[in-house]
């Protein structure tokens, strides 16, 4: 693994928030986002596992920690560019991973990318719910375009399964969404 990588995550910032116009100097860096996913992929397979889901958190925290480190040389896209550029930026993160990782963690980051397995379909989910939660966190700063991130992470949810719906609500609930959590720019 080229531990540069990790190094250079901690400086690449998730461009949705920039684009959205959260302050730079407030947006997260991937590094912070596979953090929160990884701390999240440990609860949501917990409670998956209370749903009769068989997943093993330890294997989704890992998932979790590994989904974003091809961002490190193919950079962070957000939805709207994503869109355009989808294939063109699968392309460039398989290249950025096979260039980065070793033979393990690249079939884990494949495992994760084809939600080939429980747990990543828990990691997939927990790096969704750490963006909703995200955006609640900069609601209550201001930040008005939170619902768009909540919305999209629910649809992704609702992809998944219905348990996997049901712990992201339980989840989003118990990290403090509110109807209005804040009014001003963004």
């Amino acid at each position: 693994m080229d531990l540069r990588a990790i190094y250079r995550l901690k400086r690449v910032l998730r461009t949705g928030w920039l684009v959205r116009g959260v302050p730079r100097g407030a947006v997260e860096s991937v590094a912070e986002h596979s953090f929160g996913a990884a701390m999240l992929a440990w609860e949501v397979s917990r409670r998956l596992r209370e749903r009769g889901v068989d997943v093993d958190p330890e294997r989704a925290v890992l998932l979790a920690l590994v989904h974003d480190l091809p961002e490190a040389v193919a950079l962070d896209l957000d939805a709207e560019a994503s869109r355009v550029y989808g294939e063109a930026k699968r392309r460039a993160e398989e290249r950025a991973a096979r260039e980065l990782l070793d033979d393990e963690l690249l079939r884990l980051w494949r495992e994760f990318e084809r939600l080939e397995s429980e747990e990543a379909k828990a990691a997939k989910l927990a790096d969704v719910l750490d963006m909703a939660l995200q955006a609640l966190e900069y609601a209550r700063v201001g930040f008005r375009g939170y619902r768009e991130f909540v919305r999209s992470a629910r649809e992704t949810a609702r992809e998944l399964g219905p348990e996997y719906l049901e712990v992201f609500e339980e989840l989003l609930k118990r990290g403090g969404e509110r109807e209005d959590p804040g009014e001003g720019p963004g």
